[in-house]
């Protein structure tokens, strides 16, 4: 993706560098998309040497040709070349935007993975950084891998649940006093099943041995 990136803006500055060569050489252009035998005995910019020369041949007619064919490209690649090395910068802020989605794949919008609430956060914390042109964000003035990670993290941190809190220790319960014997002529009152097995586990938690009831 950077790389046909690369090469859209290499044309279009191609482009543009042809546009300007075109109208500033407009005569040498012409006689360019002329037959070599149409430009025999004809005046035409001298190469290499200033003032005018004449066309004696048809070959003679399409080396001048070729020779300015060579020296417009030359001036069109130099000029393609200043303005690439003038966009420099602006090149590598985009290479950077592309490796953010390359890398980043829960901030691109529409996909199943698009992390929202990351995105949101990071657009928001970034916003002093934005490169615009012409009003379009291109990317950012600073390295944002590394803060997209710390806030992955965070996020990450804040959705984790949180561990049970972890039950209080039993608190050891004095026992109770033994029964007293039973009075005369008051019957002593039996125990159920449930009192049992309820004295039966107090007592072994503070290690008494189970009295019978």
């Amino acid at each position: 993706m950077s790389t046909k990136f690369e090469e859209n803006v290499t044309k279009a500055y191609q482009k543009q560098a042809y546009d300007i060569a075109r109208e500033e050489y407009g005569q040498y252009f012409e006689a360019l998309e002329k037959h070599p035998r149409l430009l025999v005995g004809t005046q035409v910019p001298a190469v290499g040497k200033e003032g005018m020369e004449t066309l004696r041949s048809s070959e003679d007619a399409k080396e001048w040709q070729e020779a300015v064919k060579g020296l417009l490209i030359e001036e069109i690649r130099e000029q393609a070349t200043a303005k690439m090395e003038e966009s420099a910068e602006y090149m590598q802020t985009v290479h950077a935007s592309i490796d953010l989605f390359k890398n980043n794949p829960d901030l691109i919008p529409g996909t199943k993975n698009f992390n929202r609430q990351l995105a949101d956060q990071f657009a928001g914390m970034m916003e002093p950084y934005e490169v615009r042109v012409e009003g379009k964000l291109q990317g950012y003035s600073i390295p944002v891998q590394p803060i997209i990670e710390k806030l992955r993290a965070q996020l990450k941190t804040a959705a984790a649940p949180s561990p049970a809190p972890a039950a209080p220790p039993a608190a050891a319960s004095a026992p109770r006093p033994a029964p007293e014997p039973p009075q005369a002529g008051i019957p002593s009152k039996a125990s159920s099943g449930a009192e049992k097995e309820d004295f039966s586990t107090l007592f072994g938690t503070i290690g008494l041995p189970n009295l019978q009831i």
